[in-house]
């Protein structure tokens, strides 16, 4: 039988949770302890990683809490506004 690929990963120790991703990618990390996460998505899937992580988040086999997420969806607020004000800068007239 093989593993429901439609579950996210199990997160343990430095293991990282991975969507499709690409040189544009948005990459969120999140160290905590001895541990590092890491969530990466292409511009336009951002709500899939939310959506991940809020599965990640609500399972107990995995270290990390509410507040957790609210620290690395801030992060992808923070990237997103970025992209955005540096695409609007290109359209620029010089």
């Amino acid at each position: 039988m093989t593993p429901d690929q439609s579950q996210p990963p199990k997160l343990k120790h430095t293991e990282a949770a991975h969507l499709e991703a690409g040189p544009d990618a948005h990459e969120l990390i999140l160290v905590k302890g001895d541990q590092r996460f890491s969530f990466r998505c292409t511009p336009g899937s951002e709500t899939e990683l939310l959506n991940q992580l809020a599965v990640v988040v609500a399972d107990d086999a995995n270290d990390l809490t509410w507040f957790d997420a609210a620290v690395l969806a801030h992060q992808l607020g923070q990237r997103m506004s970025q992209r955005l004000t540096e695409l609007q800068n290109q359209r620029k007239p010089a």
